[in-house]
């Protein structure tokens, strides 16, 4: 090969190998996501970044980390002391989830979890 020829086509290699390297930083930092997912089959979402997987843990994505945790730990990693697990009920008994501390079950009633105690409370149902 000429030094001519190496010459123009030295922008195209190095332009060839940048996308490589790119797409190769790109899938590592995508593996390293997948890699701390939650456990168990996703039931339902819940808030921004949450999940409810069956085996009855409540999962968090923290964007800075790109990591799952659960719910406790990520209060923990926010200064705050919460124990919002294990949940009331099972998970294949949740028909609905509004936020972390907010469940109806499949028979219609409502859990609320209290900030101040940090424990579930069974608060039933209107009119019931």
């Amino acid at each position: 090969m000429s030094r001519r020829t190496a010459s123009r086509l030295a922008p195209a290699l190095l332009a060839i190998f940048a996308v490589v390297i790119g797409l190769a930083v790109l899938a590592g930092r995508g593996q390293t996501a997948r890699a701390a997912a939650p456990s168990g089959n996703i039931l339902m979402a819940w808030g921004v970044g949450g999940v409810l997987t069956d085996d009855g843990n409540l999962w968090q994505y923290r964007p800075e980390s790109r990591k799952w945790v659960t719910v406790d730990q990520s209060f923990s990693l926010d200064g705050e002391r919460r124990k919002v697990l294990p949940l009331p009920v099972a998970a294949q008994d949740i028909a609905q989830m509004q936020g972390f501390g907010f469940l109806i079950t499949k028979a219609g009633v409502c859990w609320i979890y209290n900030l101040d105690e940090n424990h579930w409370e069974r608060i039933g149902a209107p009119g019931v």
